[in-house]
């Protein structure tokens, strides 16, 4: 699906041109020394699935829409959470009800979906309207388990979206206050109104777009959507109406456009950021990342004229088990978890490109205050790899399930590790898997559908809470049917779901996090996934770019980015 619209003559000439990056930058000088225009590109090993919220659940898909919308909250640099579409909301004493104050002066991109192609104002109407419609099935949503927690967000959800008093939870008093209550304490909402599924857009734009909307967003954020070609690139470019000042008095973005290319293999964004055709690389191929940096992790050899970044980063990479309908034995999941070297593969997979191995649980240690070293995971032991393999058979009576290993292209070190495991496997446990690489789209679409048995995935927070992580394992996010979009291992156990709804409950963090370890370290136990290693991200950018938006949890907002001549 490919579709153009115009915005004018900026557009067009970008859009003329787009397929290279030009050696300099024709910039504009703007207050306190920045430098305003330019293109920023940059690349996405995925394609693009969808700019619809409630569908959001991908990490080419957010860092789009994380250009095209705003949330009523933000996180700033440290992801401390700061204001957004509205000041930090008042709490009540029960922790029930959420009271938000909306700014007053935000516009909607300029589209054809409103009269005259102008945008309207942002109302709080409009938070009504988009977080109920998370709450329709026919969006085929992905965000149910998040906006559940909202009073009468389970009847709506199950009435089709047809109940006529909407969601009880949900009120808009009047244009710049919107008020939600909960139908029980849940202390992780805080973080919601940040999340992807909830960015606000307009109800015109759904009218007009329908399902195109998926590759046509429209919102109140710094960019506004121009073209997407399929398996290409996605263009966007500045909001000239963006409500957002520096402390200059600049308005915000400094950029006029961004390109998002979409190449596979980190090896081509490489040699595309040496021959000047990309401003940011995430990610150093393995092969190379001796290459890159040296012990220290400095820029070294011809590498040194870049800014070569890294963070450790809020996110772990694992292996799922479909726990109902593909992997049901414990002992056999137990077998896979032991029978795996994860400091072998850092050190001869990834070239030591990683923060450290995932012998604890999902949450990674850069997860703040989380008492990580409590959860019991897995170590490489032979032995007791060999031990539960026999407790498979016994049980399985000898017919162990075909399994083959499901995942994503995306850069090259998917294969690589896959590679690795599938020999680790075949030697340490005398087990044969086979191997099956699907695009993005497909690949989670197959895992949420309950498609694939053993399966590849990532997860980086979307929040800096525990349950961010912890909520991929809670049974009751296994719906009765469709997909399961946040518990794609289908795991369910009630002693661990006991001490999440415990930790969800309490509001003093040490606690919360002691409660969160005990419910982790239970899972763990019962293998639904192999924890492979968490991850540290290194981001290379041309030396002129500037303010780049470094932080652990790897969300590209480019509002402040710049380009320095």
């Amino acid at each position: 699906m490919n579709r153009l619209v115009s915005f004018g003559l900026l557009s067009l000439v970008l859009l003329s041109s787009c397929g290279k990056k030009s050696a300099t930058h024709t910039l504009r000088d703007g207050k306190g020394g920045k430098k305003l225009g330019g293109t920023f590109y940059t690349n996405e090993t995925g394609d693009l699935r969808s700019v619809d919220p409630p569908q959001n659940n991908d990490e080419t898909s957010a860092h789009i829409s994380e250009s095209l919308y705003n949330g009523l909250l933000e996180f700033d640099q440290n992801l401390n959470v700061i204001p957004s579409l509205s000041a930090i909301p008042q709490v009540s004493t029960d922790g029930l009800t959420y009271t938000f104050h909306l700014r007053s002066d935000v516009y909607y991109h300029d589209d054809p979906c409103f009269p005259n192609s102008k945008g309207r104002k942002f109302v709080a109407q409009d938070v009504v309207y988009c977080w109920s419609r998370a709450l329709d099935p026919s969006t085929n949503t992905l965000a149910l388990p998040y906006f559940q927690v909202i009073l009468g967000a389970n009847e709506y959800f199950k009435s089709g979206a047809k109940l006529a008093a909407g969601v009880v939870g949900m009120k808009a008093p009047n244009d710049t206050t919107f008020v939600v209550t909960l139908a029980k304490p849940f202390s992780p909402f805080y973080y919601y109104p940040l999340l992807g599924c909830a960015y606000i857009y307009p109800h015109e734009a759904i009218e007009k777009y329908g399902k195109d909307f998926s590759h046509h967003g429209v919102g109140t954020g710094p960019f506004q959507f121009v073209q997407y070609k399929e398996g290409q690139y996605c263009m966007v470019t500045r909001n000239p109406h963006y409500w957002e000042h520096d402390a200059d008095g600049n308005q915000l973005p400094y950029l006029d456009s961004i390109k998002y290319s979409f190449m596979k293999e980190t090896k081509a964004e490489l040699l595309s950021l040496k021959q000047n055709s990309l401003d940011h690389v995430y990610r150093i191929p393995s092969e190379f990342y001796k290459d890159v940096v040296d012990e220290n992790k400095k820029a070294k050899g011809e590498y040194t004229k870049y800014q070569v970044l890294h963070i450790p980063a809020i996110a772990s990479q694992f292996y799922g088990f479909n726990t109902r309908d593909g992997v049901s034995n414990i002992h056999l999941r137990r077998a896979f978890a032991f029978a795996i070297d994860r400091n072998k593969i850092i050190k001869y997979v990834l070239n030591g490109q990683a923060a450290a191995p995932g012998e604890h649980g999902i949450v990674p240690p850069s997860m703040p205050g989380y008492p990580f070293k409590t959860v019991t995971g897995f170590i490489f032991n032979l032995d007791s790899a060999k031990a539960e393999l026999e407790l498979a058979k016994k049980e399985l009576k000898g017919q162990l399930p075909d399994l083959t290993l499901q995942y994503n292209t995306g850069g090259g070190r998917n294969e690589d590790v896959a590679q690795a495991i599938q020999s680790q496997i075949q030697s340490n446990l005398g087990i044969k898997i086979g191997l099956h690489q699907v695009e993005w789209a497909q690949h989670t679409a197959m895992i949420d559908e309950g498609k694939a048995k053993f399966f590849r995935l990532g997860w980086i927070a979307d929040y800096p809470d525990p349950q961010n992580f912890l909520n991929l394992l809670y049974g009751k996010n296994i719906p009765a049917s469709g997909p399961s979009s946040i518990n794609s291992t289908r795991y369910s156990n009630p002693e661990f779901d006991k001490r999440y709804e415990l930790a969800i409950a309490a509001t003093d963090r040490a606690e919360v996090n002691r409660i969160w370890a005990e419910a982790e370290s239970i899972a763990m136990h019962d293998a639904p996934m192999l924890v492979i290693y968490y991850d540290e991200d290194y981001h290379i950018l041309q030396p002129d770019v500037k303010d780049f938006p470094l932080n652990a949890m790897n969300r590209l907002v480019f509002t402040h980015t710049w380009f320095n001549d």
